[in-house]
């Protein structure tokens, strides 16, 4: 089966956009692995309490949830993208599933999943 160029483009793109997280995710995670350094010295001077208080913000955790968002959201895109230019080179939903490591109902999902990008269903 000949290559679609759009659907090479697609995944071209999602997995430029991954790059650019994965990028974004080690910076954050270096600051934050200080900020965690900080803190934890500061509980042996103060309580909890006013240690997270004059944390910077967003809190720690609060950012992790924001990195573990990005990576699922842009993670997402790349598989679904993958899914379909794999479908449109003529590989079965068997063969993608044994690719993916996932079932054939879940490849069937990520075909017939919009692209469109789904706002978190984590609370903020």
């Amino acid at each position: 089966m000949q290559n679609d160029p759009r659907h090479e483009r697609a995944t071209a793109g999602a997995l430029a956009a991954l790059a650019a997280a994965i990028r974004e995710t080690v910076d954050d995670l270096k600051r934050l692995g200080d900020r965690a350094v900080a803190l934890r010295e500061q509980l042996g001077a103060m309580p909890l309490t006013e240690a997270m208080e004059a944390e910077e913000r967003p809190l720690i955790i609060t950012k992790l949830v924001e990195i573990t968002d990005r990576l699922h959201e842009v993670g997402g895109v790349v598989r679904r993208t993958e899914a379909q230019q794999l479908r449109a080179e003529g590989r079965t939903h068997e063969q993608i599933a044994e690719l993916f490591g996932v079932t054939r109902q879940r490849v069937s999902q990520l075909l017939d999943s919009p692209a469109v990008k789904r706002p978190s269903k984590r609370a903020r």
